[in-house]
């Protein structure tokens, strides 16, 4: 390095508007290398993540509820969740778990509800906007499932979220922003929770063959409050053996 310079040249006045839009670009740009470095990690490294649904049969109640698994199954389990609930997150492993034991295997069917806690009315709106992704290309619902929770758990549960997922999903976000405006399912599901009690997430309730849905009851004890463990769920699950 030179010593000695001959002449001084005055630093630029910072210009206040080209910083911020710099400062938004790189935001922008860690936002999106987030959500690829998500997707690339859960389908490399996550078998029981992003496409586990993706050959289990998928359909919605006459409500518009979402469920997958065999349609003759005996059973069925409704979970009530919020992505944006720390508790909901780490409950996520024990129904996947479940899922693995009891919807491929054809024993049960699993009903997801959402119900926003945490997330509040950002929860409510994602949750119609995926109603709508839905709508556009069936099996989106479920493919974003574990994609918005682990983005939750990342830190990028926004309201651009699904923005930045929507090309992955294979959606039009304008569109789906259209149909949201008059998108009532997490309303309805809203509904169901307070039908069957439940006032905070996660929460699971089951369904019989008839359709009718109410507590999980196990050895004379209602599991009504959170959510029950991987081993309360098989021992319930025993006598549909």
């Amino acid at each position: 390095m030179e010593k000695s310079i001959p002449r001084q040249t005055k630093a630029a006045a910072p210009n206040p508007n080209r910083n911020r839009m710099i400062i938004g670009g790189i935001v922008g740009l860690a936002i999106v290398a987030a959500v690829i470095f998500i997707v690339i990690s859960l389908n490399s490294s996550n078998s029981t993540a992003v496409g586990q649904y993706a050959d289990l049969p998928q359909s919605r109640l006459a409500d518009g509820g979402f469920v997958i698994g065999d349609p003759n199954a005996p059973v069925t389990i409704i979970e009530f969740a919020d992505y944006a609930c720390a508790h909901c997150q780490e409950y996520l492993p024990t129904m996947n778990k479940f899922t693995e034991a009891y919807v491929k295997t054809g024993k049960a069917k699993f009903e997801y509800r959402i119900l926003p806690t945490a997330g509040g009315e950002l929860t409510k709106y994602l949750g119609n906007m995926l109603v709508c992704m839905e709508e556009q290309k069936p099996g989106t619902f479920w493919k974003a499932h574990d994609l918005l929770y682990s983005l939750a758990m990342a830190g990028s549960y926004d309201g651009n979220t699904l923005r930045n997922l929507s090309s992955e999903l294979g959606v039009n976000y304008n569109d789906a922003l259209t149909c949201s405006q008059t998108q009532t399912q997490v309303d309805t599901d809203m509904a169901l929770a307070n039908q069957l009690n439940v006032h905070g997430t996660p929460a699971i309730r089951v369904r019989d063959a008839s359709g009718k849905a109410g507590s999980l009851i196990l050895d004379g004890q209602s599991y009504d409050s959170g959510g029950p463990s991987y081993d309360v769920l098989s021992r319930y699950m025993a006598q549909y053996q």
